[in-house]
């Protein structure tokens, strides 16, 4: 047992004196997380914020009108028949969606000719496609209204107030259109952007130990100091599992670190909703061990087989930014093409993200994660089990 401590506190010492990897360990992954979350939320806003669009009105017809305040009342949209004083023309509409300065605009030039939207050709295929699709539908909808006007003004005068009241009355009994999450009953917990990010990040984080942890393993393979302690009366199980347990703190410390900037940070300074950990507090721990371990796990594996600290560096640094991205933690994984969505079920990394999102946001349980947590386990079992074997191998 006292050389175990002593394998602890090595390995203890060696991560106080490595500055560097300090940083990336704690400093990079809070960097990332703040730029991440703000972006989006920033995204969001501008989302939600209504999109300017040119409107010109060359024909100053009744639909015309009708037309403008459709789009303007839709909320999503703030039509702009007017620069100063003078209406917007087409060919200054065309002028100033062509550099940049609006990104749509509709044409509306002769009753017998179609209504032009105009697009800015820099934007992105994803933005044009739902603004352009929400556009029409109003269009749509405004037609039909003036043609179901058009239709009803050509009936016999005493039938258009009946046949008006039908219509008014069938439109205010349709019923209304809610949003709803698919939560449990009297569910507490309300999705946001910081309930979603934070997991993924507690992963990013603790897969990035395999920077100092690899470059330690191979640091101690090429100066001899591993050979050293393997001629001692040392189990490889105890050197290894010193760097275990001391590995596994510093991923719960990542963890208490992300955790605060959920719950305490982000409300306090930026105004976002805290991070709600729901009722399951075992689950947490369970789901916060395996993932440790994973990672862990994945930063042995890598020393034992890197040769120089480059190669693991190098390695497992891309590694895991590659993980992380199919994983879900930059970008939500139902947003990715579906041969990408199936390669993620190999990460570990999404295992792991996988399980806090069962507790953090659906209110799971450990039954919930339990099959995420034992690939997991199983992961790092397959790890420890390999790098022992490339250890064990003659030089």
């Amino acid at each position: 047992m006292r050389k175990f401590w002593s394998i602890l506190n090595k390995e203890f010492l060696l991560l106080l004196r490595d500055f560097p990897g300090l940083i990336i360990l704690f400093l990079m992954p809070v960097l990332l997380i703040f730029v991440v979350t703000l972006a989006q939320e920033n995204a969001l806003k501008s989302q939600n914020a209504r999109t300017r669009i040119l409107f010109v009105d060359e024909l100053k017809s009744p639909f015309s009108q009708k037309l403008h305040s459709s789009i303007d009342s839709s909320g999503f949209f703030k039509p702009v028949a007017y620069i100063g004083n003078v209406p917007v023309s087409h060919s200054q509409a065309k002028a100033l969606i062509g550099q940049g300065d609006y990104k749509f605009g509709v044409i509306i030039s002769h009753p017998d000719s179609a209504i032009v939207l105009l697009i800015d050709p820099t934007l992105q295929e994803t933005f044009k496609s739902s603004v352009i699709n929400s556009l029409t539908y109003i269009i749509k909808g405004t037609q039909n209204k003036e043609a179901m006007n058009n239709i009803l003004s050509n009936l016999p005068g005493n039938m258009q107030p009946a046949i008006r009241s039908i219509v008014a009355e069938a439109m205010q009994k349709l019923p209304p259109v809610r949003e709803s999450y698919a939560l449990r009953e009297k569910s507490a917990i309300q999705p946001n952007v910081i309930q979603n990010n934070v997991p993924g990040f507690i992963l990013f984080a603790m897969f990035f130990i395999v920077i100092p942890l690899a470059g330690s393993l191979v640091t101690e393979k090429n100066e001899g100091s591993f050979q050293r302690l393997r001629s001692l009366p040392v189990k490889l199980s105890a050197i290894l599992g010193g760097k275990v347990i001391a590995y596994m703190l510093v991923c719960l410390v990542q963890f208490i670190l992300m955790m605060g900037i959920g719950t305490w940070v982000f409300p306090t300074f930026f105004g976002f909703p805290p991070l709600d950990l729901g009722q399951q507090y075992l689950a947490i721990v369970i789901a916060t061990i395996a993932a440790s371990l994973a990672a862990v796990g994945f930063g042995i594996i890598v020393g034992a087989a890197a040769t120089t600290h480059n190669q693991a560096a190098l390695f497992g640094s891309v590694m895991v930014v590659l993980l992380g991205v199919i994983s879900g933690t930059f970008l939500p994984v139902n947003l990715m093409p579906g041969f990408i969505q199936y390669i993620s079920y190999l990460s570990p990394i999404r295992w792991g993200i996988d399980n806090y999102l069962n507790l953090f946001v659906r209110e799971g349980n450990i039954a919930s994660i339990l099959p995420n947590t034992v690939l997991l386990i199983l992961f790092f079992g397959f790890a420890m089990t390999t790098s022992i074997a490339i250890f064990a191998k003659p030089k």
